[in-house]
């Protein structure tokens, strides 16, 4: 290239700089020292002073620890508050906050059901949607699918996109999440801007009612007050009043933050502008809480659309829900008194369990297993900033492998590397997780009174297993689903069954095929629920009222 050329060139990158004013783009020095670089090289025309900049939003100013008072004010859309607190009595929708995916779906009662494609609902495919949040260097929030885009390519910028947030619910038992333990670290959130987990929750929370609502406009008139039912883990005495209270409260806010920024979440918003509305949210003297219907445990959820199409006069089903982050438990019985009645299904409270693993433990495992076949040293900053590619991949990775059974990789050391499924399946930790699972289920069972597992442990009685969720699918999991199993001295045999209930024949064939995904949103979304205290402590071969009939027609009971 000859100097005239490379003056051009120079010249050209020099005005494109103070033309757009691009924020880090080059500091005065460094312009100037362009404009000489220019002259030097015989470009004599080179602009020696700025041209009149376009005038572009303002970009945040990096803001310290805590600037509330420095912070944007926002218009709140508070048109969920201001309105008459009512909902359409006929429909409901639920929504399944998941730790990898977020699920909806709706129901026009008696018998419409409709399925809610948030992920084309959200400009790119399919029912679910990533529960992931990226703050990117330019300041702005990216959600769902955008957040994984923006992320990738960043294996050596030790930056951390927000997965699994959901499980900041789940290990914490009481108090705020909006303390100074609940800060997110620098290499989530780079903007300045205190953020908490309880903040990134609401702002997830309003992605996803958002991106629910605009699916649901192509099902109902008014989509956006409709009475909702949020799905969530069974979480043990100690823990449930705090976790439904705070669930409750955060959707409700998610509503009013849904409602200002609907329609602006692609392409990314402003950390400081989300940061503000939150606070004005939280000072808010009244919530639209009158859109928040129950929690309902996730198997609770899963049985009200599996167990309808029962067909013997009693039949026993275990559920088990496997999701990203927890494994749920729980013990129903359908019971008939002919062949021509709708089956009444009854719960043992005692059985409702939950583990606080499930498919990340796995994507955990392969993440490990992958580090000690290559070596990596986590302690030192190589090792590190690999670890931290391989996390945000390892979902993807971990698919494949148990798709295909081979796994083929490429680390951002530029290391490949190939392991098989037998070989994984075959790790000391894997087995020890897999014995966690069983010991999980047995565990479920073992919280019955002895009479329920005389029963189950009869001659010609098959515990019927519902193996539902996202994680489902693993082979430790599906193992759940067959063969014996002794419980406090009674051997019981097990059965697994197809969970999709009867009505599905009729929906789109995609989505029978992720029905294992989406049956906690879809069962969580049927007129009534079974609910807890409902079936009898001790069984006595009968089951006593109250009854529920699965799916959604009658409510009895003396």
């Amino acid at each position: 290239m000859d100097k005239k050329t490379a003056a051009i060139l120079m010249a050209s990158l020099l005005e494109r700089i103070e033309r757009d004013q691009a924020i880090g783009a080059a500091s005065s020095h460094e312009r100037q020292a362009l404009r000489l670089a220019v002259q030097a090289l015989g470009g004599e025309d080179a602009p020696v002073s700025p041209t009149p900049p376009v005038h572009l939003p303002p970009a945040p100013a990096p803001i310290v620890a805590d600037a509330s008072a420095e912070s944007p004010r926002i218009a709140l859309v508070l048109s969920s508050i201001q309105q008459e607190e009512r909902t359409a009595p006929d429909v409901l929708m639920c929504l399944d906050f998941g730790t990898a995916m977020s699920k909806a779906f709706a129901s026009i009662f008696p018998d419409q059901h409709l399925d809610l494609a948030l992920g084309l609902a959200a400009g790119k495919e399919g029912y679910a949607l990533p529960s992931s949040v990226f703050i990117a260097d330019d300041y702005k929030a990216y959600f769902g699918f955008e957040a994984i885009e923006m992320s990738q390519g960043l294996e050596n910028s030790g930056r951390e996109r927000l997965d699994s947030i959901k499980g900041w619910i789940s290990l914490q038992q009481e108090g705020s999440l909006d303390g100074d333990a609940n800060v997110l670290s620098k290499a989530m959130n780079p903007s300045g801007v205190k953020l908490t987990q309880g903040d990134l929750l609401r702002i997830y929370l309003a992605y996803f009612t958002d991106v629910a609502e605009h699916a649901l406009k192509e099902h109902v008139a008014e989509p956006r007050y409709v009475k909702r039912r949020y799905a969530r883990p069974c979480w043990p005495d100690s823990k449930a009043q705090w976790g439904n209270s705070l669930m409750r409260r955060m959707l409700a806010e998610a509503q009013v933050l849904a409602d200002t920024f609907s329609g602006r979440w692609a392409g990314g918003i402003n950390i400081a502008e989300l940061k503000a509305a939150v606070e004005q949210v939280k000072k808010l003297e009244k919530r639209p809480d009158y859109l928040i219907d129950e929690g309902v445990p996730e198997p609770v959820a899963v049985a009200a659309g599996a167990i309808a199409d029962s067909e013997n006069m009693r039949d026993a089903f275990m559920v088990v829900d496997v999701g990203a982050g927890t494994t749920d438990f729980g013990l129903f019985v359908s019971t008939r008194k002919s062949e021509e009645d709708e089956p009444r299904v009854f719960q043992n409270s005692n059985s409702i369990q939950g583990l606080m693993q499930a498919g990340d433990k796995v994507d955990g495992l392969l993440r490990g297993f992958i580090a000690h076949k290559e070596s990596i040293d986590p302690s030192d900053n190589s090792g590190k900033l690999i670890l931290a590619d391989l996390s945000r991949r390892i979902r993807s990775l971990k698919e494949v492998l148990f798709k295909t059974g081979t796994l083929e990789y490429t680390l951002s050391d530029d290391t490949v590397g190939k392991i098989m499924l037998e070989d994984f399946l075959a790790d000391p930790k894997v087995i020890r997780f897999g014995q966690a699972v069983e010991d999980g289920f047995k565990k479920a069972l073992g919280a019955v009174d002895q009479s329920w597992l005389r029963w189950l442990a009869m001659d010609g009685v098959r515990l019927h297993v519902v193996l539902t969720g996202g994680s489902s699918p693993l082979p430790m999991m599906q193992a759940l689903g067959n063969g014996l199993i002794e419980v406090n001295g009674h051997r019981i045999m097990r059965q697994s069954v197809d969970p999709s209930p009867s009505w599905m024949d009729d929906m789109p064939d995609e989505l029978l095929t992720v029905y294992p995904q989406l049956a906690v949103a879809i069962g969580g979304a049927a007129e009534t629920m079974p609910e807890t205290n409902d079936a009898p402590l001790v069984f006595g071969g009968g089951v006593r009222a109250p009854s529920y009939v699965a799916g959604n027609i009658h409510v009895g009971g003396k």
